[in-house]
């Protein structure tokens, strides 16, 4: 930032000051109370927008010169310009603003930050980000398991401690897992590559398949011939079970056939009874003028009425009802269909009889045909095969069980094996997120990548400047030679070390502005190496514009090309009175 003029009106201590640099470096000097910070403290409201007098913008009247009513501030750097009308407040912003920029205006701000807020600036300062995506790529960077990193990185939102306390808790899992696969007490070398023990002795994995699969073989072609055997039974028992049912219908048959005689004498007898009585039941109902058996008719010759009764024709004469024959007819009909039901289940039981008898006859002669003793023999040369056979399966069963034990061992091995080696891998992986997540990790990358600049840049200050080494440490600590704490300085060792941080800040952002009050606690030599180092800086084209304020007793001497002094008297500086 190079600035081209800086102008103040009734500001605090000055009444007038312009000042147009006409060098890098600016010597703004003068007595004690002339005014000097008045015009760092204009430069500093103008281009930051901060007062260090007061806090509120109504209290902006406080900032006038005394016996003043108004008052302005203007800081231009080329074409562009930012103002400050007094007591309003009001103000207007045409160089581009910089969070940062309040660093190199006030080069004490940095010391007095806290750590965190150090931490914080130096991160941005350096541009480094450590949201979520930013610390996934660094993870993938290392290798990390990709997986596991998206478990954990959620954590990081509550800071990298608690990721890694995670990580850790996860890999501690892990390793209980093995522990509980092993048996044994986890270490790192040991179950990097631990195998789970193999069965004492036996063949190998290869010899045991073909053993598997050549019993397999034996016991699917036995049990096909054990099969045949078992059909070749069954059939047996099943044509023995058709002869023992055929015996069973033979001797019910033979009951039945028995009462053949005695049913055809039963039904001979009911016939000649039925017989005997139907004509009573015919001339009853002739008497009694009601239905006549045979129904009447004409002669197709004569046409004499007839009536065909009992297989024979006879003249029809009809005779007058009688009351006690019509009395006595029902009972006999009655009588009449008893008779005749009678026969008919005689009958019946005559026919059963007789289908009985004929059904025996076909029955015994297929059992004279079939007497079973074929069946016998060849079921007891049946049973003494299969007995072998269920043997012989018995045998190669047990063989083939005690095969089938050993590669399931072998398995249950390489398969406890798998798992313990996957265990470890994960003890490994999350191991690596704890430690990317620990204090070496990418904390120490990010604060590397913030500190390695700026140190490098103090270290190269310092030996140009031939002032004390400073540094700044991991713990965000400022320390000098040996590690001397920043806040066991000496008031010029503090000045010196803050200038130097100042100086390092606007090189790393670019500004090339540096703001250096109360440049008067140097003395002497160290008075001198400022000058120079300030002119080599200038020299070299590393700063636009470096404003130093000094008290002094009187203008300066011989000061190097590079430095131009304004000297400040009666509260005015610039076209007033000028000194170089």
């Amino acid at each position: 930032m190079k600035l081209t003029h800086i102008h103040a009106r009734n500001f605090l201590g000055i009444r007038a000051a312009d000042i147009s640099p006409a060098t890098p470096v600016t010597l703004v000097c003068g007595p004690n109370g002339a005014g000097k910070s008045s015009i760092q403290e204009a430069v500093r409201m103008a281009l930051a927008g901060e007062s260090v007098r007061v806090s509120l913008k109504k209290e902006y009247g406080q900032l006038l010169r005394d016996g003043t009513e108004s008052g302005s501030i203007v800081v231009s750097m080329g074409p562009q310009s930012n103002s400050v009308a007094l007591p309003s407040g009001k103000a207007t912003q045409g160089i581009p603003a910089d969070p940062r920029l309040p660093f190199v205006l006030d080069a004490q701000r940095f010391a007095h930050l806290d750590v965190k807020e150090r931490r914080a600036f130096l991160f941005d300062l350096m541009g480094i980000k450590i949201g979520t995506d930013e610390v996934r790529e660094r993870l993938a960077a290392r290798g990390c398991d990709t997986k596991k990193a998206e478990a954990v990185l959620p954590m990081v939102r509550a800071g990298f401690e608690a990721a890694a306390k995670e990580a850790q808790m996860k890999a501690t899992a892990a390793k209980g897992a093995w522990r509980a696969i092993t048996n044994e007490t986890y270490g790192s070398v040991k179950a990097a590559d631990w195998v789970a023990p193999a069965p004492a002795s036996g063949p190998a994995a290869e010899d045991l398949a073909a053993t598997i699969a050549e019993c397999e073989a034996d016991i699917a072609e036995a049990s096909g011939s054990a099969g045949d055997l078992q059909r070749q039974l069954g059939e047996i028992d099943a044509a023995a079970r058709q002869r023992a049912h055929r015996d069973r219908q033979i001797a019910e048959l033979a009951t039945k056939a028995d009462q053949l005689p005695k049913a055809q004498e039963s039904v001979a007898r009911a016939q000649t009874e039925l017989d005997a009585f139907r004509p009573k039941v015919e001339a009853l109902r002739t008497a009694a003028g009601g239905k006549v058996a045979g129904m009447p008719c004409a002669c197709p010759e004569c046409g004499a009425m007839l009536l065909f009764l009992a297989g024979q024709l006879a003249k029809y004469e009809p005779t007058q009802a009688d009351p006690e024959a019509a009395a006595r007819l029902p009972e006999y009909e009655s009588s009449l269909k008893v008779l005749e039901n009678a026969l008919r289940s005689r009958a019946s039981e005559r026919d059963a009889a007789d289908a009985a008898a004929k059904q025996l006859e076909l029955l015994r002669k297929d059992a004279a045909a079939d007497s079973g003793d074929a069946d016998d023999e060849l079921r007891v040369r049946i049973e003494a095969e299969l007995a072998i056979l269920q043997s012989a399966i018995g045998k190669v069963s047990d063989e083939l069980e005690v095969a089938r034990a050993a590669r399931r061992a072998i398995a249950q091995a390489t398969e406890q094996t798998a798992k313990a080696a996957q265990h470890h891998a994960d003890v490994v992986a999350w191991e690596a997120l704890a430690d990317a997540f620990g204090p070496s990790g990418i904390p120490a990358e990010l604060l590397s990548e913030a500190l390695d600049p700026i140190n490098e840049r103090l270290a190269a200050a310092a030996a140009e400047s031939e002032w004390m080494r400073i540094g700044i440490g991991a713990d965000m600590a400022i320390t000098g030679d040996g590690g001397r704490p920043y806040a066991l300085f000496s008031e010029s060792e503090k000045w010196r070390a803050d200038a130097l941080l100042a100086e390092a800040i606007s090189r790393l952002t670019g500004m090339r502005l540096l703001v250096l009050d109360r440049a008067d606690v140097l003395i002497g030599a160290e008075r001198d190496r400022l000058f120079w180092w300030l002119d080599d800086l200038a020299a070299a084209g590393e700063i636009d514009t470096a404003l130093v304020f000094m008290s002094l007793k009187a203008p300066p001497g011989a000061l190097p090309e590079s430095i131009t002094a304004y000297w400040i008297e009666d509260h005015q500086v610039g076209s007033i009175r000028e000194a170089a």
